[in-house]
């Protein structure tokens, strides 16, 4: 995708890096940060501002880091602008994802990919993941599979398949 179309199509935009608390210094956002890659909120990064069903792209000016926020200057020049963004959530596009280590994925990315498990048991397609403080749990129609070592055989982008071992207790009971 070029970066005309990133800029074109904000619907695509849609994964969370922050949310607007509210404004500083006059129009300045204040953001709380949920993502922690480097450089994310430095001077000339964008992001996609979604209110309601209305998204914008800002161009990050000037930040700094305050406390646990971000003061951005996105070049808005009164006040009223920073405040009609109160609570509004920050978004990037998925290409601007920080990349991740040789078979590491993003959650999102597998979502739809096959589970199987070593013998070749269909486990139905991952249609969630869920974050939990211990590790992530893959949710198929079939099966909860922690996303551990011990559950998880292999990973395949190419295929778009997850393989996992094969343990008493993987499926639910029908």
């Amino acid at each position: 995708m070029s970066n005309s179309d990133l800029l074109n199509d904000l619907s695509t935009w849609d994964v969370l890096v922050g949310r607007v608390r509210g404004h500083w210094n006059k129009a300045d956002l204040k953001i709380q940060p949920f993502s922690t890659a480097p450089g994310r909120f430095e001077a000339g990064k964008q992001l996609c501002v979604a209110v309601g069903n209305k998204r914008q792209l800002l161009t990050i000016k000037s930040s700094k880091f305050s406390g646990n926020h971000w003061i951005c200057d996105v070049g808005f020049m009164q006040t009223v602008q920073a405040e009609a963004l109160k609570g509004a959530e920050l978004f990037i596009h998925p290409e601007m994802r920080v990349p991740l280590p040789e078979g590491e994925f993003y959650p999102d990315e597998m979502l739809g990919w096959r589970v199987v498990t070593e013998t070749g048991e269909e486990l139905g397609e991952l249609e969630e993941v869920l974050e939990t403080p211990a590790h992530d749990i893959l949710a198929t129609p079939l099966a909860m599979i922690p996303d551990v070592p011990d559950f998880i055989v292999k990973k395949d982008a190419e295929a778009q398949l997850i393989t996992v071992r094969d343990m008493p207790g993987l499926k639910f009971e029908e």
